[in-house]
């Protein structure tokens, strides 16, 4: 077929393709959320994405396969470089084994190394075969992460949780920062990815941002955001927790017990701290999850040659939230 590899500046009715294949390519992943046209243009806002580093395949003017790509400095083998966050590799079904993605994925590669970008950083299922395609690709796995699912607790009583106050927001922003910080495929919470995550966002995918204080010192923190997700197999609520940061497994208990839906979800690596309070706290790995990394340069070859931290796992690039 005479498919036409663009970007997204020349991909005609861009938030409204993209919106359905995004539907259609991920509709059986588990984990994975419904969009809506709003949600896309959102998240094509993501700090580091432009549209003349997405790409996509045209059959005539219609969008069957795409690639996003955003830049950000992540942090790599202790070190902060500027890395192409890669999601959103979708193939319309009726479009698949025509090697689209693999020329897409090249081309994605090509417009990141003329930008400086170091390394490509993308997340996917280890038991789904993007795995292995990725693998071919020369992504190699830097982390092993899990889904985690749970549900909502009684309050342990150690901390006072309550929403943020708009003039807190520095202060979640350094505690965040301070805590994630030492952990790779960390991008630091600066202004702009601030209102991107917590400010800026479609009014049906809100987020509560909440802290937790102790003798009046804020010792906590975590975002939670609604969402509906394919969880064994059918569309279930869930309250996301994201960048939660805590002082002992009582004050995680109370930041966990703010959520409005039951059922929690959340992302850690499985090496990662974090992953052993929640299973502590009763959850369990629904999904497995990777990190892999395709380094560019010879700084990010000798960069993933170090023993690596825990790994810091995107909910945005996940779950989308």
């Amino acid at each position: 077929m005479p498919y036409r590899l663009v970007t997204h500046e020349q991909t005609p009715r861009l938030a409204e393709q993209l919106t359905a294949l995004s539907n259609l390519a991920f509709a059986e992943y588990e984990g994975a959320p419904a969009v809506d046209a709003e949600f896309t243009r959102w998240y094509a806002r993501r700090p580091g994405s432009t549209p003349g580093l997405c790409v996509a395949a045209l059959d005539g003017d219609e969008m069957v396969a795409n690639v996003l790509v955003a830049v950000q400095e992540l942090s790599l083998g202790g070190e902060f470089i500027p890395c192409g966050i890669v999601d959103t590799v979708a193939t319309h079904p009726d479009h698949r084994r025509h090697g689209l993605a693999h020329q897409l994925m090249d081309m994605a590669h090509d417009l990141m190394r003329r930008q400086s970008v170091e390394a490509g950083v993308l997340y996917t299922n280890p038991a789904n075969h993007p795995y292995h395609f990725y693998t071919r690709l020369g992504y190699i796995t830097r982390a092993q992460a899990a889904m985690l699912t749970g549900s909502r607790p009684a309050p342990a009583g150690d901390c006072d949780v309550r929403p943020m106050a708009a003039d807190e927001a520095a202060t979640v922003r350094t505690l965040v920062n301070d805590k994630y910080a030492a952990y790779e495929g960390f991008a630091r919470l600066d202004g702009d990815l601030w209102r991107w995550h917590r400010v800026d966002r479609p009014a049906a995918l809100p987020v509560q941002v909440i802290v937790a204080e102790r003798a009046g010192r804020t010792v906590g923190t975590a975002a939670l955001a609604g969402v509906s997700v394919l969880l064994d197999g059918r569309q279930t609520q869930v309250t996301v927790i994201s960048d939660a940061v805590y002082d002992g497994a009582a004050c995680l208990r109370d930041l966990l017990a703010a959520a409005s839906q039951e059922r929690l979800m959340a992302l850690h690596d499985v090496r990662a701290p974090e992953h052993e309070a929640l299973q502590q706290a009763g959850f369990t790995s629904a999904v497995g999850e990777v990190a892999m990394v395709l380094p560019f340069t010879d700084r990010a070859r000798d960069l993933l040659s170090r023993p690596p931290t825990p790994w810091y796992v995107m909910v945005e690039s996940v779950v989308g939230v």
